[in-house]
C-alpha cells in the first residue's frame, strides 16, 4: 500500500512558528526534484536530516513514504508509519488518513514498536519539542528587559521606548498563542511519559510567569 501526495495539498499554518525561510523553501525544492529524478538517496538526505528535524511535516510525510516503497532505503512499513505518525501530529486530515490506512494493518506487536518508533521520533523533532524551543526564545526576549523603571528610563532616553514595546508585546502574544497550541497537542499526545510531562508544565509555568510578569509592568 503506497501513498503519494502533494506538497501543496498541505498547509502548516496551524503551527505558531515562523513563515519558512527562503533557504527551507529551496532545500525543499531541490529534493522534491530529486525525488522526482529517481535520486532517492540525495532526496532523503534533504528530506530526514535537514528538513524533518525543523518540524516540516511534508518532509517527514516523504520520508515516511520513501521507507514505505523502498525508495533509497531499505522498505520498511513500521518506520514508516512512525513518521507518518510524525507528520499528522498537526491533525491534518489528508496525513492522519494515510497514518491510519497504515496503522490498521498492523499486528499488535507491529503496532507496539511503531509506538516505540515514534516516541523516539517525537522526543527529538516532535512539535512540543520545537515549540518549547520557541517558548524559550520568547521568554528570553522578555526578560531583556530589567526592572521597569530602568528599563522604561533608559528606552525613553534612546528615543526608542515604543518600539522595544512592540517587540515585547509581540513576543508576549507568540507564547500565549504557542503555549494555546502546546496544550493543544499535549491532550491529544497519548505517548507522553511522566518525566516529559513533568519538563513540558514546567516550561508553561515559565512562560506564563514571564507573559503575567510583563503584563503587570506594562
Amino acid at each position: 500500500m503506497l501513498f503519494a501526495v502533494s506538497m501543496a495539498a498541505f498547509s502548516q499554518n496551524s503551527f505558531p512558528g515562523g513563515e519558512p525561510s527562503r533557504k527551507l523553501l529551496k532545500a525543499q525544492e531541490k529534493a522534491d526534484i530529486n525525488f522526482t529524478k529517481g535520486d532517492y538517496g540525495s532526496a532523503l538526505e534533504v528530506y530526514e536530516h535537514k528538513l524533518a528535524p525543523l518540524g516540516d511535516k511534508y518532509s517527514q510525510y516523504m520520508v515516511g513514504y520513501m521507507y514505505l516503497a523502498g525508495k533509497g532505503v531499505q522498505e520498511d512499513a513500521i518506520l514508516a508509519s512512525a513518521w507518518y505518525r510524525l507528520a499528522a501530529q498537526r491533525e491534518n486530515a489528508q496525513y492522519i488518513r494515510i497514518r491510519d490506512g497504515l496503522l490498521v494493518l498492523f499486528t499488535d506487536e507491529q503496532r507496539s514498536r511503531s509506538d516505540q518508533l515514534y516516541v523516539e521520533l517525537r522526543q527529538n523533532m516532535g512539535d512540543l519539542v520545537l515549540i518549547s524551543k520557541l517558548i524559550r526564545g520568547d521568554i528570553q526576549v522578555l526578560r531583556r528587559r530589567t526592572g521597569t523603571e530602568f528599563f522604561i528610563q533608559a528606552e525613553t532616553e534612546r528615543g526608542n521606548f515604543g518600539q522595544q514595546l512592540d517587540v515585547f508585546d509581540a513576543a508576549a502574544e507568540r507564547i500565549n498563542s504557542r503555549l494555546v497550541f502546546r496544550e493543544r497537542q499535549m491532550a491529544a499526545e497519548t505517548t507522553l511519559e511522566e518525566s516529559e510531562k513533568i519538563r513540558l508544565a514546567a516550561v508553561i509555568r515559565e512562560a506564563t510567569r514571564e507573559v503575567d510578569a510583563y503584563v503587570a509592568s506594562r
